[in-house]
Order: structure tokens, then sequence, then C-alpha cells
């Protein structure tokens, strides 16, 4: 299949979280299964800074926004043989230092530069007289593809076949923008309706995204079951249940090129299954990185999150004292909420031999965290998948996670009795049950020889892109066949 994935971020040319791991990883499955793949994202600064040689493809694109227009520039870059990057280049939109804002809050022009990018798209498929057999569309900032597809540009033929299937990795963040925003758009107010963008009297990209496309998917079984409630929907639920049928679950997957303990180079030491020495290393590197004074037969717990309530950071601080007094160790790296950072900082001055705390993110360090803990926490209050409990099967450390969304269905409860599952869970957001669920692990760290049995057992465990991307093949073939249908073809 020839396969255009549209996405505002990609590894490696400009990422702010996992999403853009995910296009990456998941388009290199899909290469590896015989398979085209073309990637159109913005041409940020940070494609710009990453370093990939970047051509200009020659068209400029005349991109109409209400009563101006913008040229839009589209540059190329092929990473390997049937991995290509296509990029829309506008300086005044997309040359920042961030993909969608700073530290103090989202870009004010938000909707107008993602307007731009989601028609420039569409022109530039049409433009350079592109074939492909499926779109396949990423969160809000994308949600205006489809629409395009089948309003403004319905009667290109080239345009008109092409089958849209969207996802959503994030129902807690849709495009909300003011119904001001709309002539942007150069769609008809008709649109401004209930039963298209409309959204409490705002235009909502991911809504347009969500009734246009031809099929829809998310990221696990579990959170395409949670979406359809009020508690996870945040107002779309009456949507994602009217689209039941046509809305599919699909966890993602590890990347494990990257991911592996015995090639990790920003290990202390390698490490696998059959020899879990270095895991040892990885531990003393990081209680010393931290500056930690704790004796290595403690359990060392760690975070890589951001600090805000929807991660579950309120729980953590909740019990950082209790879990102070049973003697662990306990290391995090985030940013987010200042009022967190605070509190995290005046409790690491209160444990500076047990508790270490890094503002910010880094790369390194994420790996140094993940491979170094004996037990990372992840007690989000939703979580539609979920990476990092991944990343620690492979690394032989245990995760603690609240049963939500991906991580309930990636993590199956450890019983001692029996030596079955791969961790630890807890239902209700409250500090009390995480702290149960941790005690819990700590039981198990007590006996050596069922922990190492537990760490060998998930490092076993196989999530490669590898064995999910015929999934998403089966879900494009599902959107070719409708899309079909509904030409008569």
């Amino acid at each position: 299949m020839r396969i255009l994935m549209v996405t505002p971020e990609a590894n490696p040319f400009a990422a702010s979280g996992g999403l853009a791991e995910v296009i990456y990883a998941l388009a290199g499955a899909l290469v590896r299964l015989g398979h085209q793949v073309t990637v159109a994202l913005p041409l940020y600064r940070q494609v710009r800074e990453s370093g990939r040689p970047l051509t200009f493809t020659g068209h400029t694109l005349s991109i109409p926004l209400s009563w101006k227009t913008l040229p839009g520039e589209v540059y190329q870059a092929e990473i390997e043989p049937n991995l290509n990057f296509y990029f829309i280049a506008q300086d005044t939109l997309f040359n920042r230092d961030g993909l969608y804002g700073t530290a103090y809050g989202a870009f004010e022009d938000n909707a107008e530069r993602f307007i731009f990018f989601s028609r420039a798209v569409v022109e530039m498929v049409e433009a350079l007289e592109l074939e492909f057999d499926i779109c396949h569309a990423h969160e809000w900032q994308t949600g205006l593809v489809p629409v395009y597809l089948r309003t403004l540009y319905h009667d290109r033929p080239r345009l008109q076949r092409l089958p849209v299937v969207y996802t959503v990795h994030n129902v807690g963040y849709q495009g909300l923008f003011s119904s001001f925003d709309l002539p942007l758009t150069g769609l008809g107010w008709e649109l401004l309706s209930p039963k298209a963008l409309e959204f409490y009297g705002k235009i909502n990209f991911m809504k347009g995204g969500l009734v246009f496309a031809d099929l829809l998917s998310t990221v696990s079984s579990r959170y395409r079951e949670e979406i359809l409630t009020p508690d996870y929907g945040f107002g779309l639920e009456g949507l994602f249940q009217e689209r039941a049928q046509e809305l599919y679950g699909i966890l993602e997957g590890v990347d494990y090129q990257r991911w592996d303990p015995s090639r990790d180079p920003y290990l202390a030491a390698p490490y696998d299954r059959d020899q879990l020495k270095g895991k040892k290393a990885c531990k003393a590197a990081l209680a010393k990185h931290f500056g930690l004074k704790l004796d290595l037969k403690r359990p060392l717990l760690g975070m890589n999150t951001r600090f805000f309530e929807r991660k579950g950071i309120d729980l953590v601080e909740n019990i950082l004292d209790d879990l102070m007094q049973l003697g662990v160790g306990f290391v995090i790296q985030g940013a987010g909420e200042e009022r967190h950072q605070y509190i995290l900082q005046e409790i690491s001055l209160k444990y500076p031999e047990q508790m270490g705390l890094a503002i910010g993110y880094g790369d390194e360090l994420a790996h140094q965290i993940i491979a170094g803990a004996d037990i990372f926490l992840m007690p989000s209050r939703y979580e539609p998948c979920g990476l990092d409990q991944l990343y620690c099967l492979r690394y032989g450390t245990i995760p603690v996670v609240r049963a939500t969304g991906g991580l309930d269905e990636t993590i199956k409860e450890h019983d001692p009795g029996t030596g079955v599952g791969t961790g630890f869970k807890f239902t209700g957001a409250t500090p009390t049950e995480l702290l149960g669920a941790v005690q819990r692990a700590l039981a198990v760290y007590q006996d050596g020889a069922a922990w190492e049995a537990l760490m060998q057992h998930n490092m076993a465990l196989d999530f490669s892109w590898d064995t999910l991307a015929p999934k998403y093949l089966e879900l494009y073939q599902a959107a070719v066949d409708k899309r079909r249908s509904l030409l008569g073809g």
C-alpha cells in the first residue's frame, strides 16, 4: 500500500512527546512489511535544526486564509527507501522555538497554523500529483484534513477516492477555537453545526476528523471503551457512541531498536534477561546521579512524568512521606505546573539522601531512570495507551499503574502465589490505593528469587510494532473498502 501519514510531529525531525516516536516506529514497521510510507508535517524550526538534509521540491503552494493567501513551500527528505517525509514550510507560522506553544501556554494562532497545515497537505497531494491508497491522520492538529477532502476538495478525483483513517491519541486535547476563526478555513458556515465542527459554540478540530473520516481508531482497546463514557469522552462521547461500529482500538508498540537494555547507549552497563548484572550497575549509576545515599539492596522507585493531576502527581506527593519511612529511594524527572514543582522540591530537600528530583525532561535520563529503577510509578487518572510501562517490561523494571486505558490493558496484576502477572495495579485515584499497590510490590521485592523471575518473565514479552502494524493494515483495507463502496466502485 501507498500510505500517507499526516501528523503534527514525528521523529527524527520534530518531537514534543510520545506521538513523534509512535509515528516513526509505525511507519518503519509498515515499510518493513513492504509498504510505501509518506509522512507529512510542518517545517518547524526543530526540523531545520535536526541536522537532516532537506530538499526543496520546487513546489510552492498558495493557501488561502480568509482574506489573505500565504505561500507554503514543500520540502522533502528520504530517511530510507520507501520512507519519505514531506514538510510544509511557512516561517511566520512554524519557525518558532516550540511546536505548539511555550512554557507560558499555547500559541494564540494555533487555529491559523493548523488550518494552514491541513489545507496545505491536501493541496500538496493534488499539486504534486501524489497517489496514495490511504491517508492516516493523527490528533486534533490534522482533524481538518478529512473535512477538506470531503467538502472543498470532494470533486477532485484523486482526493475524492482517498480513504481516511483518523486516530485519536488523547481526547483531552481537541483543538477548540473561537467560531470567529471559521472564515480562516474557507469552509461554509453550514459546517458550524452540531453535526459537523461546532462544539458548545466553538470550532472543534478533532470533531471534524471524527465526523468526516471514513474510519476511526484510538490507541488501546480499553481506552476505546472509556471514551464512549462521559468520564473520558470530554463531551465527545455521544459522537464516539454514534460511530462505535467504526471506532477501533489498536495498542501502541515499542521500538526495540531504541528501547533495548542490551544495546542502549545511555546506560551505565548493558544487560538482558539472561544476564541481569548490568541492571545493578544502572541502579548504582542512577543513585549516584541524584546523589542518593541508598543501600542498593533497598528498592529504588522511579518516574518520568508531567507534573499534572491527570498524571496522578498529586497522589504521589501525598504518599512520599510514607514511602520515605519505608526506607526506599525515589527519583523523578518531569515538568509541568509550578505548584507541583514546588511541592516536590520541598519534599526532596527534606529527604536529600533518599529522593532525587530533575525538573525538565531529557531522553538520556528517561532511559536511565527506566533501567536503574526497580519499580516505576504510573498513577495516571487517564492514560490512552502509555509507553513507559511497556519500556519497563523490557528493562525488567516492575510497573505500578492505575487501572485505566492502555495501562490497564497492558499490565496484569501479579499474583505472588502463582507468579502470574506483570505488575501491580490500583483502581481508585486515591493516595491510599496507590500506596497499597506500592506496598504489594515491595512485599514481592523482599523475595529475591520471585522478583527476578517476574523481571525475566516481563523482559521476554513482545510489544513490538512489527506485531501491531498488521492490525493497522487491516484497518486501512477496511477504509479502502468502505470508500470504494461509497463511490459505487
